[in-house]
């Protein structure tokens, strides 16, 4: 129904796609919030010898969170994790005025770019929301994909009162099925350390359920 954005990808394979968004926080010198999330997906890799089934995820980066001397990009590069394009602040970019949002993207792609080094190859709409102009300047733009990276779930971790490891433990694994894209959110210390807590149970239950948890990427290019 809606061919503009990718929910999820139709499969057989037991698969997810693990996302998150809004990283890193920002006015953060060391990147320490957005830390514990890498530390847990590091933790919880480390008892896994295949390579195959180690957990990569995708995060999605603000721009204007980003500091010029940080390697946080780079790192996370290192341990197997894709960079997305989140756009250049936090806010609901299909309210911006058509040419705003067409020099935002492009300020945004400009600066990760600078620092990442690796071809973007997808954007996801500050609160999920797009309209018709946007999908044309997204179209636009070279090495991307040319559908907005939405998700297979309703995201629940940044309003009061769902803001609770626990409540994002349930919910997620609810939201486990063959190709789904599941979203979580760092961008304040708060919900960083939300989801450092929640991700060792929400890993394990998708280990357990025998599910690999890949990057939006091996998702999209890898499963049949």
């Amino acid at each position: 129904m809606f061919p503009e954005a990718v929910f999820y990808k139709e499969t057989s394979e037991k698969v997810v796609a693990l996302t998150i968004d809004d990283v890193p926080t920002p006015n953060e010198a060391n990147d320490e919030s957005t830390q514990l999330i890498l530390d847990a997906i590091a933790a919880h890799n480390y008892s896994i010898e295949s390579e195959r089934d180690r957990v990569r995820a995708t995060f999605f980066i603000i721009s204007n969170h980003l500091f010029d001397e940080t390697t946080l990009l780079d790192l996370m590069v290192e341990q197997g994790h894709e960079i997305g394009n989140h756009g250049l602040a936090d806010q609901t970019t299909a309210l911006l005025h058509p040419e705003v949002f067409a020099a935002q993207l492009s300020a945004a792609h400009r600066y990760i770019s600078a620092m990442h080094h690796h071809p973007l190859r997808w954007y996801r709409p500050g609160r999920g929301l797009y309209n018709k102009t946007m999908l044309r300047c997204l179209q636009q733009m070279p090495g991307y994909v040319p559908r907005f990276a939405l998700a297979s779930m309703l995201p629940v971790d940044t309003f009061k009162p769902t803001a609770d490891s626990v409540f994002t433990v349930w919910y997620v694994t609810q939201h486990i099925f063959p190709g789904a894209i599941l979203l979580l959110h760092g961008g304040t210390a708060e919900r960083s350390k939300q989801t450092a807590q929640a991700l060792p149970l929400i890993l394990n239950e998708l280990k357990q359920r025998n599910y690999r948890t890949v990057t939006l990427s091996e998702l999209w290019d890898g499963m049949k």
